[in-house]
């Protein structure tokens, strides 16, 4: 019987222990909600001051996304090739990880950072928008914009990193009389990337870096439109995908390095 209650006694200690630690727990989130809530609060106030429009529907709650290091796929390199010169193409080594690939309506060159290539190319493409929008999709860009005109005209993407753009890696297809002519642009393979591990920079940090930048430089701007994170391509031989703030005012569009802080305009 003393066995009995001493279990019993032992058990209410436990609940009583884990009440307390899920009230703790429960508390240092209450309070770290209500410094955030301070924080966009004080941003707001700094944005007022300066006669700088913030949109009361963006989203200042949300962390930066994690770096990422993508692979090189030579398969997916001739895929794309394949797709851009209308057959087999036929791969040669130029060194230096360039790579080379050759068919019948020209030749495509890949770069080890993930840039591509061609120019003099000649295949014939009876239906542009629809060549542009299949090969979006088969290789993981955005919906392309295209610009056409008695089959004369650009179609450009920009890539995505599952549901997140990638700001400077994209494709620029050129066509003159119903056929593509060149083609210029970048791709990294997302097989395998990981997010790195390290510190996240908030939505309000970056918008206050973006503040300080806009009141030291003069930039003219009204009104932040947008703000979401989205990646980068960096690295001339080893590519890799950095976390960055794009920032869209009613003027230009800038960017917030998750890393050092700089601020960008494009």
């Amino acid at each position: 019987m003393e066995t009995y209650r001493l279990k019993n006694i032992a058990i209410v200690i436990l609940l009583l222990l884990n009440g307390c630690l899920l009230l703790t727990v429960g508390f240092q989130e209450l309070q770290a909600l209500r410094a955030e809530r301070r924080a966009e609060d004080r941003l707001r106030e700094l944005y007022r001051a300066s006669q700088l429009a913030l949109g009361e529907d963006l989203d200042l709650s949300r962390q930066s996304l994690g770096a990422l290091t993508p692979s090189r796929h030579a398969e997916t390199e001739r895929a794309i090739a394949a797709a851009l010169l209308g057959g087999e193409p036929a791969a040669a080594s130029q060194g230096g990880g360039i790579y080379s690939y050759e068919a019948e309506h020209g030749v495509i060159q890949f770069r080890s950072g993930g840039s591509f290539y061609g120019t003099r190319l000649d295949l014939p493409v009876e239906d542009i928008e629809g060549f542009a929008e299949e090969f979006c999709r088969r290789f993981g860009y955005e919906t392309p914009s295209c610009q056409m005109e008695n089959g004369r005209g650009v179609a450009s993407a920009i890539q995505l990193a599952g549901e997140v753009s990638v700001a400077n890696c994209g494709v620029e297809m050129h066509f003159e009389g119903g056929r593509l002519t060149s083609v210029s642009g970048a791709h990294v393979s997302m097989e395998g990337a990981v997010p790195e591990p390290g510190a996240r920079m908030t939505c309000v940090t970056a918008l206050m870096k973006f503040l300080d930048h806009r009141n030291a430089s003069g930039a003219v701007c009204s009104e932040v439109r947008d703000v979401r994170c989205v990646y980068q391509l960096r690295g001339a031989s080893t590519p890799r995908l950095l976390p960055v703030w794009e920032i869209r005012t009613d003027t230009y569009t800038y960017y917030v390095d998750c890393e050092t802080g700089e601020v960008t305009g494009r």
